[in-house]
């Protein structure tokens, strides 16, 4: 099953200060949803492990993610494999960082694939979960970021 989403998060924060902190392995990783582990392999790769829960198909999921600073300045770029459960998924998101008058729009495209029993549970169900859990992803990044921001006294 594919998947297709798109989004913007707002951010109270300088494009430049957004960026360093997507492409951060150890900070990124942070704000998966439901993270039980964290193994930072190097400046760009990480394996994650994460609990899913879609229907009645629920337990443990290891992501294997790889960070993409591209080729400009205001861009990047995450993608993912994971395995758990007999299932598969495959993600890839393009990321904008654009300047707006409180900080940055964080403008973010995501495509997944899905197989196996997850995806068996049935279209509607499925995507609404991953779009949760997606722009749950998206939504950590600006609070830690404006966290970060408040306590800097910025």
């Amino acid at each position: 099953m594919n998947l297709n989403f798109q989004g913007v998060e707002p951010i109270r924060t300088d494009p430049a200060t957004a960026r360093a902190f997507v492409l951060d392995p150890q900070q990124v990783g942070r704000c998966l949803p439901d993270l039980q582990e964290l193994q930072v392999a190097d400046s760009r790769h990480f394996v994650a492990y994460v609990k899913v829960g879609v229907g009645p198909v629920r337990g443990r999921f290891r992501l294997d993610v790889a960070l993409d600073p591209g080729e400009g300045s205001d861009g990047a770029g995450l993608s993912l494999t994971g395995s758990g459960m007999g299932s598969g998924l495959s993600l890839t998101s393009r990321l904008r960082f654009e300047p707006s008058g409180e900080g940055t729009n964080l403008v973010w495209e995501a495509r997944a694939a899905v197989s196996g029993p997850l995806a068996t549970v049935g279209g509607r169900l499925l995507e609404g979960q991953a779009r949760k859990v997606i722009e749950q992803l998206f939504r950590s990044i600006r609070q830690e970021l404006e966290v970060a921001r408040d306590r800097a006294g910025g």
